[in-house]
């Protein structure tokens, strides 16, 4: 078995043979036809019974059209307690074994710093386009209600949604959801971003949306419309738009879960009513107010 060690400012990740090949045999279980999977990364604060995990795969069973990504769903663990409860509710899960997770620990962390897991997050993205698949990256505690395939483009390198900072300015910060195509150019952008995070160390402060923005051409690049995809800090009071919904503005895990656990209830009440023809009356069906978050 051998190994390769690239160092980056001081953090370390370590991709074994081994490892690369059992990335490879999720990704050809949990591959479509025309090689695409769904990505998610979480760690143990995210994966337990009753946890943001089980929101975001029951997400997947009551939206509409969206039963059928179930089984393309690649969950990716950083730490065993995330992966042993993903085998245990999940057929396609990978455990990301890297020396980051343990230098993260070595004070005791229970999980990777911020910046560490981009760098896991930016190195994972780069084996899967090496490997030929195109992805759907997606944070755990997004929502799908809707299919946001329809709205990717398939000639496009990447199509993401970008928000406006909450707290004002001019960045853009993520909505939880993008997708890659395997290219040639995501590839070499992959590449760049792990070039650059040695010379500029602070380069991955910046979103995904920043980044893209910057690096790639527009002829390359597709942006959402945040019409349709909503969170907490900028919700979609109209159902029937929303697509996918994030619990944005909001840092404790116990209030993602309360929180996340109404958008579903509302969710389902609403298709309930539209399946039965029952009268919508005179306004929209609209989302509760978020109850632990946003405060």
């Amino acid at each position: 078995m051998t190994f390769v060690l690239l160092m980056f400012d001081n953090f370390y990740f370590c991709y074994q043979n081994s490892e690369s090949n059992d990335l490879s045999q999720v990704l050809r279980s949990a591959s479509t036809e025309d090689r695409t999977v769904i990505l998610t990364i979480l760690d143990e604060t995210l994966a337990s019974p009753g946890s943001v995990l089980d929101l975001f795969l029951e997400s997947f069973r009551i939206g509409q059209k969206t039963q059928q990504f179930l089984n393309h769903i690649v969950v990716v663990a950083v730490d065993n307690q995330a992966y042993q409860y993903c085998i245990s509710i999940h057929p396609h899960c990978f455990h990301l074994t890297s020396v980051t997770s343990k230098l993260a620990k070595r004070k005791g962390s229970t999980s990777p710093d911020h910046l560490t897991l981009k760098i896991m997050r930016l190195d994972l993205f780069l084996e899967v386009v090496k490997l030929g698949y195109n992805f759907a990256f997606t944070e755990a505690d997004v929502m799908w209600l809707r299919n946001p395939f329809e709205h990717f483009d398939s000639v496009k390198t990447v199509t993401l949604a970008c928000g406006s900072n909450p707290q004002g300015g001019t960045t853009m910060i993520d909505k939880g959801l993008f997708f890659m195509k395997a290219d040639e150019i995501s590839f070499e952008f992959l590449k760049i971003l792990r070039f650059e995070r040695v010379l500029f160390p602070n380069y991955l402060d910046n979103s995904i949306c920043e980044m893209v923005t910057h690096k790639l051409k527009g002829y390359s690049v597709k942006h959402l419309d945040i019409t349709y995809f909503g969170g907490f800090c900028e919700p979609i009071k109209n159902m029937s738009k929303v697509y996918t919904m994030q619990s944005t503005c909001c840092d404790n895990v116990k209030s993602k879960v309360h929180d996340l656990r109404l958008v579903l209830d509302d969710w389902i009440n609403f298709t309930a009513r539209m399946s039965t023809n029952a009268s919508m009356g005179t306004s929209p069906f609209t989302w509760r107010a978020p109850k632990k978050c946003v405060g």
